[in-house]
C-alpha cells in the first residue's frame, strides 16, 4: 500500500537558547545556565491535564476547488480495531467524475452494447483484516451532491437520492491480494443504455457533468468479523469506457475523478484501556493538553535555568495484541494546535521555529515523528522557548504563552486525507504524554 509520510523535523541533542531580543519584555529575563563549572544536567517530566475532544474531520474534496492538500482519498468498508474503545467504524465512499472534451471515434460511434464501463481505483490505504478480495456495491446518485470540504458525518444525499439497484455487476469483488494496487469494478450490462450522457458528453463535457451525478460505493459486510476499510486515491479514480476492436486492439476513454467524499459512522465506542486516552481518525477524536505553571513542579522552576524541553506524544497501539492477519496503518503524522490566551503576535524568539498562525489565537506547532509507530514530539527549538517564556510570564502575573495544546492524528485537519487510524496515548506509567524539561542544578 502506498503511504504519505509527514515530513519530520528532527532535532538532536539539547539546545542552548539565549533570550536576548523580544517584542514583549515580560517574556525575557529567565536565565539559561551554561552547564560549566560544577553543574549537572537533570530532567523533569511534567504531565499535563488531559481531556478528550471531538472535531469532525473534513473528508470531502473537489479537485477544481482544492486548497493546498496532501493526496486525497475516499474510504469504503468497516473496521473493528482490537484497540479497546474504538468501536466499529463504518465508511461509505462517494466519487464523481469530470467530463471529457471528446471521445475517441471508435467509442463515439459505437453502440452501447459494444462497450463496457468500469471503475478503476487505486488502493492507497488498508485498515483491518487482510483478505484476498472484498465485495463491493456501486450505486448511482440521482441528484448532484455537494462534496467540497464536507465533514465526515454529513449526509450529502438522502436514501431516496440513491438508486436502489446496484450499477455494478452483482456481487462485484475487488482483488486485494494482487501486487498491482489498481482494482477494477465492472458496471452491469445496460448501465450505458441508462446513461446516454456518458456517450454524449456535450461541449467540453458539460452535458456529462450536468446529467451524471456520481456513485456511492459500499462494502456490504454481513455477519462477518473479518472486516476492513480500504482507501482509494481520489486523483487516480477513473470511469473507463472500453471497446474491444480486435483481438489485439482495445480502445479506452477515461473520465477522471473530480469530487470524492467519505461518510463515517461509529458504533459501540467505549473507554480505552486504563491509563490511556484514545485518538481516532475519521471520527475526529483528539486530546487537549494543559500545563499548570502555578503548581509544582513547574511553579518551582520559575528561576531555574533550562537547557532543553520536548513535548512527547507516545503511541502504545503496537503493544495491543492483534491477530496476524490484522493490518493497522502507521500514523502519517500528528497535528498539535496551540491556543494563545490573548490575541497578540508571538515574540521574536519564535521566528524561524516553524510555528505558524492558523487563525485568531491558534498556532500549528511543527511535530516530528519519534518513530512510525511509537509516537511524536515537538523539539527543543519550539518547546524550550514556550516553557521559558511561559515561566517568566507567569512569574510576572501573566498567562503562559499558550494555554491549551490540541493534539490529533493527521487526517483530522483539512490538509490531510481521511483515515480511520486509532492512536493509544498513555497518560500514566513510565512513558506518558508529557513535557520533558532539562535543567541544570549545582552539584
Amino acid at each position: 500500500m502506498r503511504s504519505s509520510w509527514l515530513p519530520a523535523l528532527l532535532v538532536g541533542g539539547a539546545l542552548l537558547v539565549s533570550l536576548t531580543a523580544c517584542s514583549d519584555s515580560s517574556d525575557v529575563g529567565l536565565g539559561v545556565g551554561s552547564g560549566l563549572g560544577g553543574e549537572e544536567f537533570s530532567t523533569i517530566d511534567v504531565t499535563p491535564t488531559v481531556r478528550d475532544t471531538t472535531v469532525v474531520p473534513i473528508t470531502g474534496d473537489n479537485q477544481r476547488q482544492r486548497p493546498s492538500r496532501d493526496e486525497w482519498r475516499f474510504l469504503i468498508g468497516e473496521v473493528n480495531d482490537p484497540i479497546e474503545g474504538t468501536g466499529t467504524v463504518t465508511t461509505e465512499g462517494y466519487v464523481d467524475f469530470a467530463g471529457l472534451d471528446d471521445l475517441p471515434a471508435a467509442i463515439d460511434t459505437a453502440d452501447a452494447e459494444d462497450l463496457t464501463a468500469e471503475l478503476r481505483l487505486t488502493i492507497d490505504y488498508f485498515h483491518g483484516y487482510s483478505a484476498e478480495s472484498m465485495e463491493v456495491n456501486v450505486y448511482d446518485l440521482r441528484s448532484e451532491a455537494t462534496m467540497d470540504s464536507v465533514r465526515a458525518t454529513a449526509d450529502i444525499v438522502s436514501q431516496s437520492e440513491v438508486e436502489s439497484f446496484p450499477a455494478s455487476v452483482k456481487a462485484s469483488q475487488i482483488n486485494l491480494s494482487d501486487s498491482d494496487s489498481t482494482v477494477t469494478i465492472e458496471l452491469r450490462k445496460g448501465w450505458l443504455d441508462d446513461h446516454p450522457n456518458v456517450l454524449n458528453p456535450g461541449d467540453s463535457g458539460s452535458d456529462f457533468e450536468s446529467d451524471f451525478h456520481g456513485f456511492q460505493i459500499k462494502a456490504p459486510f454481513e455477519d462477518s468479523d473479518n472486516t476492513a476499510v480500504v482507501g482509494f486515491s481520489s486523483s487516480d479514480a477513473t470511469l473507463r469506457l472500453r471497446r474491444v476492436v480486435s483481438s489485439d486492439t482495445t480502445i479506452t476513454a477515461d473520465y477522471p475523478g473530480l469530487k470524492t467524499f467519505t461518510h463515517v459512522e461509529q458504533t459501540g465506542a467505549g473507554d480505552p484501556p486504563p491509563g490511556h486516552r484514545l485518538m481516532q481518525g475519521g471520527v475526529g477524536k483528539g486530546l487537549a493538553m494543559e500545563w499548570n505553571f502555578r503548581t509544582d513542579p513547574l511553579d518551582s522552576l520559575r528561576s531555574t535555568p533550562l537547557y532543553g524541553a520536548k513535548i512527547f506524544v507516545p503511541n502504545n497501539a503496537s503493544t495491543v495484541d492483534t491477530s496476524s492477519n490484522f493490518e493497522r496503518p502507521r500514523p502519517q503524522g500528528y497535528s498539535i494546535i496551540a491556543t494563545r490566551p490573548e490575541d497578540e503576535p508571538l515574540s521574536e524568539e519564535f521566528r524561524g521555529t516553524g510555528i505558524f498562525a492558523i487563525s485568531g489565537r491558534d498556532y500549528a506547532l511543527p511535530v516530528a515523528l519519534s518513530d512510525a509507530s511509537t509516537g511524536a514530539f515537538v523539539g527543543d527549538n519550539v518547546s524550550l522557548p514556550i516553557f521559558l517564556q511561559s515561566l517568566q510570564r507567569v512569574r510576572n502575573g501573566r498567562p503562559p504563552v499558550f494555554t491549551t495544546f490540541g493534539v490529533s492524528i493527521s487526517g483530522r485537519a483539512s490538509t490531510s486525507p481521511p483515515t480511520t487510524l486509532p492512536v493509544l496515548v498513555p497518560v500514566d506509567g513510565t512513558n506518558p504524554l508529557r513535557a520533558t524539561l532539562t535543567t541544570s542544578r549545582p552539584k
